[in-house]
């Protein structure tokens, strides 16, 4: 299993991954049986599992990333392998930030027969040579720390994302809503080139494409923002990336997408709950959120107007008024025609 995944690691992930490592210790923080660098830099940190995976499998993993975060290790992606991985046990892995994948013996099988190998629930016996299928093996005691590894880092410097109940600096964007679910009233003032750039590159942020559901909504709705809503489960699942604590690279990408769309700071309505290990809706905070989401733009386009005459609203940025109030209007308006 191990030897299969090691050496064809795109037939079970569909990822570009380079095997870097096999059965040592990660960073005096424990072992590991496979460490991978995808094609973005991340290294991809592996425990296989041949029977079906337990919660104390889980809650080990939980222990290295929360040692690797403090030890500001944070380029490093968990991953779970195993035949079955129960539900419960996949909200707590996706909870906490760490992927899994389900891969069955009938597709090591298929995997090993498409290469011409033999497969075996058994580890392969080591020849005099010290290879394993023809290939080194690694010493079992044999240490990697990142910052002694050939692999360049990438550590992640997490950006301050500010987090309030009301917004105060508007987006370009006018809602109404549906319920829960919110319909552009100025949809024509879309870039939507620009913001179809910041989808794509959240999409990349998240080499597992956990994320792809929500990459799918939107792009569903910028692909017709007149009459496609945003859903409050798309706004929920966007606003989960934004607030994670797990997937830090996604975040500034989510961010960047919410900031577009509603403007900041971000809010507080959707929640993940350490004590019930579960995310909690907060219908009022949200009425709150949207109140000042809508009157914030209000409030600062009169602003804008009160300092700018009519005939000046044409000028050059510089020639017009510079007080906060107006540079947050002429950030979130590039141009003033819809005035």
């Amino acid at each position: 299993m191990e030897d299969l995944i090691a050496t064809h690691p795109k037939d079970f992930f569909n990822k570009e991954f380079t095997l870097i490592g096999r059965q040592q210790s990660f960073a005096d923080v424990g072992r590991f049986d496979l460490l991978f660098k995808d094609e973005f830099g991340w290294m991809i940190l592996v425990e296989l599992k041949a029977r079906v995976a337990k919660y104390e499998d889980a809650t080990q993993l939980a222990k290295y990333k929360d040692e690797l975060t403090r030890r500001n290790e944070t380029s490093v992606i968990m991953w779970l392998v195993a035949p079955h991985i129960p539900s419960s046990i996949r909200e707590f892995l996706d909870g906490i930030g760490i992927e899994y994948t389900e891969i069955h013996e009938a597709q090591f099988r298929r995997v090993a027969q498409r290469h011409g190998k033999t497969f075996s629930r058994e580890p392969q016996p080591e020849s005099n040579s010290g290879q394993v299928n023809g290939e080194p093996r690694r010493s079992k005691r044999q240490s990697l720390t990142i910052g002694e590894s050939s692999v360049v880092r990438r550590a992640f410097n997490p950006i301050q994302i500010a987090v309030g109940p009301s917004v105060n600096v508007p987006p370009s964007f006018r809602w109404k809503n549906v319920g829960f679910d919110l319909v552009a009233e100025n949809p024509y003032d879309l870039d939507r080139n620009r913001f179809t750039e910041l989808v794509k590159s959240f999409e990349i942020s998240v080499p597992s494409a956990k994320n792809s559901t929500l990459v799918k909504k939107l792009i569903e709705w910028v692909s017709d923002p007149v009459n496609n809503r945003l859903s409050k489960f798309t706004c929920f699942r966007l606003l989960r990336w934004v607030t994670t604590s797990a997937w830090q690279q996604a975040v500034p990408h989510a961010a960047a997408i919410w900031i577009y769309l509603f403007g900041s700071p971000v809010p507080t309505w959707y929640r993940w709950d350490q004590s019930a290990r579960a995310y909690r809706f907060d219908s009022e905070a949200w009425k709150v959120w949207f109140d000042s989401l809508r009157n914030s733009l209000r409030s600062t386009e009169a602003i804008y107007k009160g300092h700018n005459h009519e005939s000046a609203r044409g000028w050059p940025a510089k020639d017009q008024c510079q007080c906060q109030d107006c540079q947050n209007y002429r950030r979130a308006h590039p141009s003033t025609s819809s005035l």
